[in-house]
Order: structure tokens, then sequence, then C-alpha cells
């Protein structure tokens, strides 16, 4: 089957969906599958990266776009339609004549618009993914603008039931909706029993978060519980984003607080071995949190914020859901300073529970949404 996929972000730009894109994309490949992947050049990390690139079954096209300008404009849905759909809407064309694709598989609203005009002159099916959980006004004309993109694809696959309940009280028919989970790969994500002595955190107590470093993800809220953690435990960030200056600032303040910046996805198993929880302190509507799959791979437990998708991906045999506040973060995370017991227990479960819900078996479900 010849598959186009179409997002504004993808590898090497740095994220969950873009780390999902390319499993995803690496995963057809391997079952015989042709890919092109049409997307923007990476706008929110300073990475090199090539215009065309050709190998195998696949091909990648990165459109020259202006970066730096996402995190300002994510905070308004209208301005960051306008920001990411011109690029693609002119480039799509010509990439459906070159390519001929049976099925166009868009990834988040923008590039859903621009693959459901462009599907319905060329006469292809259209799969859209949705990532994120909206929060649909009630009623307006953006609401209506998109209930109209979403009944005019093929299938529409969510990240997460709440995701897909969001869609189908749209007025969506059930039938055209389908839920999916991420997947990793459970031979690169394992334990690496060395780590803390690779990264010299031996003996230290280490609370990691890896994310984008925006609000939403509760990086607030994470740095005025850590300073009123004892001495012993160490936070280590990991990520970019609009707040790194502010991170960088605490540091200065927090003696307990390092801050590493963006580190490649292929060297994040030895961090997430070598931490003892991972925190994942969401104060929105998270999609799902992939971090969380690799970190519990890892056999590393997590705390989570128990909003969004987060409930999905995890639960208490492996971790603790928290509604996220500088006092419940910090007592959940001593409270498993204080009772190691309880903390190896969980780590126990971990692989299993990863191995168990997120293999590459679940990239069955999204073929499945082409036929």
């Amino acid at each position: 089957m010849k598959i186009l996929q179409i997002s504004a972000h993808y590898y090497p730009n740095l994220g969950g969906v873009e780390t999902h894109l390319l499993d995803l994309v690496n995963g057809l490949v391997k079952r015989g599958h042709d890919i092109f992947v049409l997307t923007y050049r990476p706008l929110t990390t300073n990475v090199s990266w090539k215009v065309f690139e050709h190998e195998n079954k696949k091909v990648i096209l990165r459109i020259p776009y202006l970066p730096g300008l996402f995190y300002g404009l994510v905070t308004s849905p209208i301005l960051e339609f306008l920001y990411l759909f011109p690029g693609l809407f002119l480039a799509l064309p010509f990439v459906i004549i070159y390519h001929n694709p049976d099925v166009i598989h868009s990834h988040g609203l923008v590039a859903g618009t621009v693959s459901i005009f462009w599907g319905k002159v060329f006469g292809k099916k259209v799969v859209i993914s949705l990532h994120s959980i909206y929060h649909f006004p009630v009623n307006g004309l953006y609401r209506s603008f998109v209930k109209v993109v979403f009944k005019m694809a093929n299938k529409i696959i969510c990240l997460s039931k709440q995701s897909a309940k969001e869609v189908e009280d749209l007025g969506i028919l059930k039938e055209k909706i389908k839920v999916f989970t991420y997947w990793i790969d459970l031979d690169r994500f394992k334990r690496d029993n060395k780590a803390k002595e690779k990264l010299g955190w031996n003996g230290k107590f280490v609370i990691l978060f890896v994310g984008r470093l925006i609000p939403e993800k509760g990086i607030l809220e994470l740095l005025e519980s850590v300073r009123s953690w004892s001495d012993n435990i160490m936070l280590v960030i990991i990520g970019s984003g609009p707040l790194e200056d502010f991170i960088t600032s605490q540091k200065k303040l927090v003696n307990n607080l390092i801050f590493l910046g963006e580190v490649d996805n292929e060297r994040l198993p030895v961090y997430y071995s070598a931490a003892d929880l991972l925190i994942v302190p969401s104060v929105h509507e998270e999609g799902f949190g992939r971090v969380i799959l690799e970190s519990l791979a890892c056999g590393t437990p997590v705390v989570g914020s128990n909003r969004g998708a987060v409930p999905e991906a995890m639960d208490g045999t492996v971790g603790k859901l928290i509604d996220v506040s500088p006092q419940n973060i910090k007592n959940s995370v001593e409270s498993f300073y204080k009772n190691p017991n309880k903390l190896r227990l969980l780590s126990s479960r971990a692989r299993k529970f990863a191995i168990t819900r997120f293999s590459e078996r679940n990239i069955r479900s999204i073929i499945e949404s082409y036929s």
C-alpha cells in the first residue's frame, strides 16, 4: 500500500508525537508499505535537518519554514492554524501527484483540514489521527468547522478514549471513530542496571522530568515544589521550550536541580533507568504522555497527573496518579523516598506492564483504519 503521512511536526523535531510518527513510518516500511512523509522543517527544536530524504520505501519532504513562532501562537488556535496551514496546503497537491497514495494519513487538525480538501479533489481516502484533547467550544464557528472536517474524513483515530468521546460529541458517527495506543521500541527502551553509575548518580534519589518546557506541562508547579524537597532528592529536567531561561535561573536558587536541556531520544533509556521516579505533572489535559510508556519499559515507576489520558497510560500498579499542586507533588515524591520497598514493588511490575500494553502490536489498529 502507498501511504502519505502528513504532519506539521516530524523527527528530528523532538516530541512525543514526532517519535510516534517515526515509529509508525518505520513500522509501515518494515511491513512492506511505500511511505511518503510531508512535513515542515523542525519548528521547535534547534537541530540539523534535510529538505529531502529517500531511503528504501521511505521518502521525506521537509518544507523550509519559519521556525521559532510555534510556542508564541500555541495558545491561540486560530493563529496557530494560520501559521501551520499554508505550507502544507500548497505542497500537498504536488506530493499527491508525485506519490499517488492509496491513503492520506494526516496528524492533527491542520494537516487533517489540508488533507480533506485535497483528498476530495483527487479522490483519495483520508484518515485523521488526533494526538491531543482539543476542548472544542460548545458552539460557534470553530466547532462547526471542525465538525465539517471530521465528517468528511473516512476514519478518525484517537489516542485516547477521552479524545474519542470528544469527537463523538461533535456528532461524528461512532463507527467512523477508532481508538489507538502508542507503542515503543521495547528493545531500545529497557533497563540499564549500570545507568546510575554511568551518569554519576550513585547514592542519589532522582526524580526525572522529560518533555516540552511549557506551563501546561506543570513545570511551574514542579519547580515550586522542589524548593521544599529534602536535599537528598534530586530533580533532573530534560527538554526544551519557552521556560528554559526560567529553569536556568532557578538552578541558582535550588541546589538539587539539574537541567540538561535537549537529550536525543537514543540516549533517553539511560536517564529513565538511572531515575527512581518519572514525574508527569501536566496541568492541562495530556493527550497520552509517551514518556510514561518509555519510563515504564525501563522499569521506572511514574507519578502522573490525574488529568486527560494519563490515567489511560498507567495505573496504581506502576505508579501514582495525583491532582497536581506543589504540595501534592512533594508529598508523593517524599512518600516514595521514605518507602523504598513500595517503590521496588512498582518498579518490578513496570516492564511487564509496558510489554503487555505498549508493544508494536498496536500498529495493527492503525493499519486496519487504512482499509
